[in-house]
């Protein structure tokens, strides 16, 4: 799978300020809908895995694309995005570093170790009730291994990877809780790591608003 990451190196942002770059980024490029995953004509959202992301990775402000089409989306915001803007504030982009690759994504007979770089949002409205009344950890870690599974395959079902009928993914984590800002409001998030047999490239996002740069994982062994 291609992937590209364009890194705004002389600015500063602060995470809660992701959305903001994704707010303005898809105003200004409002003709592709895989920025702001919204129907041009009926303002109404698209439920999709988001191709685009953007994230702060290593305190630098950055935009993740995947796969070929989204890359090529890149060429036209490299080429045009002189200045963002952030709260009224204008700033300069007076440096910008691309790298696009090629990296491997899919079931793996080898089990890989993943960090959480940022929270991982995975509870939703209806198994946030169920997890909060579970009676002890084993029990939460378990449903929190199940969803964790559903993230991966709903990505891979976006994505357009099929997985065989004998290829079943497995998973153990080992998180803590953390509590996340999303949309104003305050949730649970997740930070720690996880093993499985599936090959997540870095800096994608599992979860809940991976656009906005939560879920974004790392591996690490």
């Amino acid at each position: 799978m291609k992937k590209a990451i364009l890194y705004f190196n002389n600015i500063k942002l602060y995470p809660s300020q992701i959305h903001k770059l994704r707010g303005y980024v898809g105003n200004v490029f409002a003709e592709y809908d895989l920025i702001h995953n919204h129907d041009a004509d009926t303002g109404k959202s698209i439920y999709r895995y988001p191709l685009i992301q953007f994230k702060i990775i290593d305190n630098i402000p950055c935009i993740v694309a995947l796969t070929e089409k989204a890359v090529q989306i890149f060429t036209e915001i490299f080429m045009t995005l002189d200045q963002i803007e952030i709260e009224g504030r204008k700033i300069p982009i007076n440096e910008k570093d691309l790298k696009i690759e090629i990296v491997d994504f899919g079931f793996s007979q080898e089990t890989f170790m993943y960090e959480f770089i940022t929270p991982w949002v995975g509870l939703n409205q209806k198994n946030f009730a169920i997890f909060i009344n579970l009676k002890n950890q084993k029990e939460k870690n378990d449903l929190l291994k199940r969803i964790l599974i559903g993230n991966i395959l709903s990505m891979s079902k976006y994505l357009d990877l099929q997985l065989e009928q004998n290829q079943k993914i497995n998973t153990d984590l080992q998180f803590q809780q953390t509590k996340v800002t999303l949309k104003s409001q305050q949730m649970i998030g997740f930070k720690g790591m996880f093993k499985t047999n599936f090959i997540v490239p870095d800096h994608m996002g599992l979860g809940k608003s991976v656009s906005r740069g939560f879920g974004s994982v790392k591996k690490i062994l």
